[in-house]
């Protein structure tokens, strides 16, 4: 197949897990299809990068053998006949976009990766707070959500139980499901931790993580620290408010953005997400699996994984809970050593590089060999054709006095 994939930038694949995701969708892809890459917005990843990460994570898509149309969408879909138009977030499948695809590639199959329900995380939100504005928010995004997947072919999700907040919507052979990629980690036993260390990972203007983080220093920790007064509480990631970086001095450490999380993976000894709000499968808690670092969440966390509370994941949805889940590892090396190992297992099971390849390419394949429908195609290729003749004849009369 020849597939365009629309993003608004490169793929920065060290930053976080959608971005890991994205890129190793992309290299994956390339194995096996033509593969175009075409970035809207470079601009602002370049303001907030920097141009030499830019050129970095250009550079590394054109050594994989993608190839990269930055000069716009429709010059994108004039350059190739495409089999697939894959929009990276809904938000970028505009009415203006999808029309361009259809005017320019009638025939090719219009796909959007919704990477995370948007709806669902407002939705959420609204659950917590109560507040008719988040609930009316909430609705509102879902409706503008949904129309636009309704316009597409195809669209992917990250689980099952986000398949599940559109099945009711959407047609069951529309969608597919590609989860996380997490390549794995060294394993690090118990004994070799610092056993004062709880880490949490994110990116702080995903307004779910600040609020994770303000409710786990003001409602959990002084619970900890009562039992386990020399406990350190370490918060990695770029972005967060000024409410977030106060917190820093005492027990809590503000970190920010650091050039690697392989130190912090290797040393802490629980990883805390103690998200209140939030959809989508998690990165933080996929990485920390990897290392065979025992995770500590809520049920928010949990979403999308099917990991077994108790077993693989401890779940605290209370204050008083969470906290004593993370004392019951910190007071037995035997049960931290067994959650690790088993959430570590129950990652490479599910969610490894390998296991979501075979993946990607039965979602492709099933796009592939899956036949628009007669009357469907017919009348997005009649459109088109009086789009272009419109154009050719008439249109250009007026584009010219202007």
């Amino acid at each position: 197949m020849k597939i365009l994939i629309v993003s608004d930038s490169y793929p920065a694949f060290d930053r976080s897990s959608y971005e890991l995701r994205f890129s190793r969708l992309i290299q994956i892809l390339t194995e096996s299809h033509q593969v175009s890459l075409c970035p809207l917005d470079v601009p602002y990843m370049a303001n907030e990068l920097g141009e030499s990460a830019v050129s970095l994570y250009r550079q590394t898509l054109v050594s994989q053998g993608v190839g990269i149309c930055d000069n716009g969408l429709v010059p994108a879909l004039q350059a190739e006949n495409y089999d697939a138009v894959v929009f990276v977030l809904y938000v970028l499948a505009t009415p203006k976009n999808i029309q361009a695809v259809r005017d320019w590639a009638p025939t090719a199959k219009l796909i959007i990766d919704s990477v995370d329900v948007q709806f669902g995380r407002y939705m959420s939100r609204a659950r917590l707070t109560k507040q008719q504005s988040d609930i009316d928010f909430a609705n509102k995004v879902k409706r503008e959500e949904i129309a636009t997947y309704r316009k597409a072919d195809f669209v992917i999700v990250v689980s099952e139980q986000e398949r599940q907040l559109l099945a009711p919507e959407l047609p069951a052979n529309k969608l597919a499901i590609i989860p996380n990629i997490h390549p794995m980690g060294e394993y690090i036993p118990t004994a070799a931790r610092d056993k004062n260390v709880l880490m949490f990972v994110g990116w702080g203007q995903y307004e779910p993580n600040s609020d994770a983080v303000l409710y786990f220093a003001n409602e959990v920790l002084p619970l900890i620290l009562e039992q386990a007064p020399q406990v350190r509480f370490k918060v990695i990631g770029e972005g967060y408010p000024e409410t977030v970086k106060n917190l820093h001095g005492g027990p809590i450490e503000i970190l920010g953005h650091v050039p690697s999380m392989h130190p912090y993976l290797t040393e802490s000894y629980i990883s805390v997400a103690p998200l209140r709000y939030g959809s989508g499968v998690k990165g933080k808690i996929g990485e920390a699996l990897s290392f065979g670092l025992p995770v500590v969440t809520t049920s928010i966390g949990l979403e999308g994984f099917g990991l077994t509370p108790g077993k693989e994941i401890l779940i605290g949805d209370t204050p008083r809970e969470f906290a004593d889940h993370v004392l019951s590892l910190l007071n037995d090396p035997g049960r931290h050593s067994e959650i690790g190992l088993s959430g570590r297992n129950f990652l490479e099971n599910n969610f490894s590089e390998a296991v979501v390849k075979v993946k990607i390419n039965q979602v492709f394949s099933q796009i592939d060999q899956t036949q628009v429908p007669w009357l469907k195609l017919k009348s997005r290729i009649l459109r088109s054709w009086f789009y272009h003749t419109l154009n050719r004849y008439v249109l250009w009369r007026f584009n010219k006095t202007n």
